[in-house]
């Protein structure tokens, strides 16, 4: 059976007056080894729509990055937010790819900030940082610094906990963002001790989205994280054949 065909959503940077388009090689050796052929996806440009590379793609990996641009999700406190935020082209593509993805019936992992960012599109808020305005945190990392590892508690019914074969996996975090306010019609499956929200699913597609706050890519050793790149590819695989 062929492979199927894993779109990564790119960072957005600049350099040398030019814009690149890329993403960590993390994230490509944890898609190969859960099964997959990943491919760094572009934003569109003439006649290519988002409907045209969806339509080439068999699943989306939705990966972490900089700040959510605090004017999308209506921010209460945006001095505290990472200068500068999440491009605004990587914006756009990412809201437009992840809708057109789970509405053509295939499945999403979203990673950090890729679960901040499905919140947002469904309405939810965030917590602009989460060591000024969280009383009590754990240590949940630093953004772009060196990963630690927390306890996160998963629900025991959710599909995120089926896939780990775990309710409560040791996690790798680096981020100062975090859910506040779930958006519309997201079920929050998992939090860590502090009570912020860590794993994400659908009400409306209960078996195409699994988001989490945490790397998995960073603990592919371990065979609960892996598992969650072997589900990707499996379920797109599963689709490919519909």
């Amino acid at each position: 059976m062929t492979k199927p065909l894993i779109g990564i959503n790119p960072y957005c940077f600049n350099y040398n007056d030019a814009t690149w388009n890329g993403t960590k090689v993390k994230y490509y050796q944890a898609v190969s080894k859960g099964g997959g052929v990943p491919v760094t996806l572009h934003y569109p440009t003439g006649d290519i729509s988002i409907v045209d590379i969806v339509q080439r793609i068999d699943g989306l990996m939705m990966v972490g990055g900089d700040d959510i641009p605090p004017e999308t999700y209506n921010s209460q406190h945006p001095e505290l937010v990472i200068d500068p935020p999440l491009a605004p082209e990587r914006e756009a593509f990412d809201r437009a790819i992840v809708q057109a993805t789970i509405k053509a019936g295939k499945p999403v992992l979203a990673i950090c900030v890729g679960l901040q960012h499905i919140n947002v599109i469904h309405g939810g808020t965030l917590y602009e940082d989460i060591n000024t305005l969280i009383p009590n945190h754990i240590n949940h990392g630093v953004f772009n610094g060196p990963w630690i590892e927390h306890d996160v508690e998963l629900k025991k019914s959710s599909l995120v906990a089926s896939i780990m074969g775990t309710t409560s996996p040791s996690v790798a975090s680096t981020h100062h963002q975090g859910i506040r306010e779930l958006g519309e019609g997201l079920i929050a499956t998992g939090k860590s001790s502090d009570g912020l929200i860590e794993a994400v699913e659908s009400e409306q597609s209960p078996d195409l989205l699994v988001a989490v706050q945490w790397h998995p890519e960073l603990l592919i050793e371990r065979v609960e994280h892996l598992s969650l790149f072997k589900w990707l590819s499996s379920k797109a695989s599963k689709q490919r054949l519909h």
